[in-house]
């Protein structure tokens, strides 16, 4: 068979191409082409659940037993810190207090023995004389010095004895302060124990509890990878699966100590709520990729 500079040309041409071919797959084989890195969000999420509860909750108890005078207050309802919510029955204490502030205002007593005072000096002041001039007794000096003494003794007896009723009263007016119930925070109230006419009892001297909503907190346990990327003051986002709101919270504080038995770390953050947009009690979630925390607002900064 004739084989033409064409043909063997072409021959050589394909055995080159397969040779090429059979080069690159080799080498394919060997060092496979390293995959781009793709951040996507859904990389090795890690999701950790907790729950938003109120950044105070105060149950409100009374410190002398008695029976409800007045309740001002029902659950719902917004209180402002230093509200009156709830009265015991102080007529007994009120009775008691008009008589301490009676004693403790009456100047009778006083203004005389300071008059009486003033006369026994004004009387020794002029034995004195009269003993200067060579007229008087000494005796009659002396005993007339003690009795202008004793006077003053007594004036600042009955001084003593009127701070002593103030103070009487101002006792009685706090005994009155301890029987009425105050809101120390602002907020809402959750829970109302007791009516008008009930007793409350040293025993069970709960009556009500206040909640407040302005800040909400979360609290989370995180491997100690991830709790060393947060500090005070940074904020990550998280995610309100039940009303599918987004928020951003505050780190609150971060544990010191790793829990043995989990190897995770305890972390608060708060949210803040002034307008009670974000609910109490709901599922709240922090994610991460890998060991990191998401790109968030702004961005946490790694520990040294």
């Amino acid at each position: 068979m004739n084989i033409t500079a064409p043909h063997l040309f072409s021959g050589l041409l394909v055995v080159c191409c397969c040779a090429c071919d059979w080069l690159d797959a080799n080498r394919c084989l060997a060092t496979p082409p390293r995959q781009p890195q793709i951040d996507s969000p859904g990389e090795h999420l890690q999701t950790f659940s907790g729950f938003t509860e109120p950044i105070r909750e105060i149950q409100l108890c009374v410190v002398e037993s008695g029976s409800i005078d007045t309740v001002l207050i029902h659950r719902g309802m917004k209180v402002d810190a230093g509200q009156l919510l709830m009265t015991l029955d102080c007529d007994v204490l009120q009775a008691s207090r008009n008589v301490a502030a009676a004693k403790a205002e009456s100047r009778s007593r006083i203004d005389a023995l300071i008059i009486e005072s003033d006369l026994k000096q004004q009387r020794y002041e002029k034995l004195q004389q009269l003993l200067d001039d060579g007229a008087g007794s000494v005796e009659e000096v002396r005993r007339a010095k003690a009795d202008a003494s004793v006077a003053m003794l007594e004036v600042d007896a009955a001084r003593e004895e009127m701070r002593l009723r103030k103070l009487e009263l101002r006792e009685i007016e706090a005994r009155i302060e301890q029987r009425r119930v105050y809101s120390p925070i602002s907020g809402v109230i959750t829970d109302v124990t007791k009516q008008p006419g009930e007793y409350v009892s040293q025993q069970e001297p709960h009556v009500a509890t206040v909640v407040q909503l302005d800040r909400l907190r979360v609290t989370l346990f995180v491997p100690t990878s991830v709790a060393g990327w947060l500090d005070s003051m940074t904020k990550v986002d998280l995610w309100l699966p039940e009303s599918d709101q987004r928020c951003v919270g505050r780190v609150d504080y971060v544990g010191v100590v790793t829990e043995a038995d989990s190897g995770r770390v305890r972390v608060d953050l708060l949210i803040d709520n002034p307008n009670r947009h974000y609910r109490s009690g709901v599922r709240c979630q922090l994610q991460t990729t890998g060991e990191t925390l998401r790109p968030t607002t702004p961005t946490a900064t790694p520990r040294n």
